[in-house]
């Protein structure tokens, strides 16, 4: 019925791929396997008309089931926009912190309004259904007043079919009267709680965000505070929300930015100084650790690095960037064998003869330390190139270490049709993750309409 209404007084447009991966496996030389996998079948039917849109998507999981992943229909009216989701995830607040995140929501059902009211502000309204319990969000953007932006929000979300419950209040607010001086800020309160002992006293369960910010002729500045106190449920919010204090200031080129992560608390508790120094292409890095004071400083845990990077217009080079990396102070700076970790590392972008690629090097420590642990060396180098409808692609790796070594390669060619591609492969190319060369062969085709 749906289909039939929106073909009426709009168009339909079908989107979406089919996927089809042959992989042959011989890792294990004496049990060497061969799979095929339908691995990926996505519909995305977009409806567009006047005063509707509409798009869900069909998935074929690996159990061959196919199913309605996710949907999500909107009815747009005058100053007035209705949505409803299926397994959407899609509850989120623009307010400075962006306090509500849409995945750590995660996937819901239920309705959204929009409400433009003019001269009044705008309004978003959630009512869903959130792990099968109710779910209510209410974010209201005031009207701009003598230069002032602020919004009030209000979250309840259900636990269970008794009355525990999690409650969220907010206010934020942006006053950009004046160029060289605009305050800004958030106030949240957050409760977990149930309807025969709610309480909504203040202590402990509060968020303060504030600071100021402002330009000065070719200098700017912000300096911002972000105070959490220790009931505060963060089970909305993004993982980046932490308590700290930040000052960034920029005059042409030149920009210094310091990140102070603490722990107010009774006593305040500080944990690292973050501090980034920009000049045109150079970047300056500098994070000291500390065990609760700046007279506690512990250098084992302290970093610092430096950057340089350049774009070239040079035959065959096209840019280059070099850095170097070091935790921590040496005990003894001959004994190979026990080191803090350290990295020198260079890179260039080529262009030879109609191929591209990338050159990298890296001494000490090449890759992540739960990777490679010892002190080692990293070659890496790719090639491409792209030719009327084929495009190729090579990458290989080397690592040397004290007592390890790896090696690993990859590579592709594709073939683009005029409704997809098909794509011979071989080995791994995710070389973050797998250090040793993956005896795998296959072929991917995959058809979109």
């Amino acid at each position: 019925m749906i289909v039939i209404t929106t073909v009426f007084f709009g168009s339909v447009n079908l989107n979406g791929s089919v996927e089809l991966n042959l992989n042959y496996d011989y890792s294990n030389e004496d049990d060497a396997s061969f799979y095929d996998n339908f691995n990926k079948a996505d519909l995305y039917f977009k409806f567009f008309g006047e005063g509707l849109r509409c798009e869900f998507n069909l998935n074929k999981d690996s159990s061959d089931q196919l199913w309605v992943s996710s949907s999500e229909f909107t009815y747009e009216l005058e100053n007035l926009d209705l949505t409803t989701y299926w397994n959407r995830k899609s509850v989120s607040t623009d307010d400075w912190l962006k306090i509500i995140n849409n995945e750590k929501v995660g996937s819901v059902n239920g309705l959204k309004l929009y409400a433009d009211l003019d001269n009044f502000g705008d309004m978003n309204f959630y009512a869903v259904d959130k792990s099968g319990y109710l779910f209510n969000l209410l974010h209201y953007r005031l009207p701009k007043f003598g230069g002032i932006n602020s919004s009030v929000l209000y979250l309840k979300d259900y636990k269970n079919e008794s009355s525990d419950y999690n409650e969220m209040m907010g206010f934020d607010f942006n006053v950009g009267t004046f160029e060289g001086l605009k305050p800004y800020g958030e106030v949240v309160l957050s409760y977990q709680q149930d309807v025969e002992t709610a309480s909504y006293s203040i202590e402990d369960n509060y968020l303060l965000f504030g600071g100021v910010r402002g330009e000065l002729g070719e200098f700017e500045y912000n300096f911002v505070t972000t105070y959490i106190s220790d009931n505060f449920y963060r089970g909305y919010s993004p993982d980046s929300l932490m308590e700290n204090i930040y000052l960034e200031g920029s005059y042409n080129d030149i920009r210094l930015t310091n990140k102070l992560e603490l722990d107010f608390g009774t006593e305040t508790y500080i944990d690292r100084l973050r501090t980034n120094l920009y000049i045109d292409n150079l970047e300056l890095y500098v994070s000291g650790d500390f065990d609760g004071t700046f007279s506690d400083f512990v250098m084992d845990g302290s970093e610092m690095s430096i950057t340089y990077s350049q774009d070239l217009s040079i035959p065959f080079l096209t840019s280059y960037k070099a850095s170097i990396y070091k935790r921590g102070w040496e005990d003894d700076w001959i004994d190979i064998t026990s080191h803090k970790p350290f990295r020198l590392y260079l890179e260039g972008s080529y262009d030879l003869f109609d191929f591209t690629g990338n050159i990298k090097y890296a001494f000490g420590n090449p890759v992540s330390e739960e990777s490679f642990q010892l002190l080692g060396e990293l070659y890496y180098v790719d090639i491409s190139r792209s030719f009327d409808q084929f495009s190729a692609m090579t990458k290989v790796q080397y690592i040397q270490g004290i007592i390890e070594q790896y090696f690993t390669a990859y590579g592709e060619i594709t073939y683009y049709l005029p409704k997809g591609n098909i794509k011979l492969y071989i080995g791994n190319g995710d070389f973050d993750s797998v250090l040793s060369f993956k005896k795998q062969i296959g072929v991917t085709t995959t058809f979109n309409f």
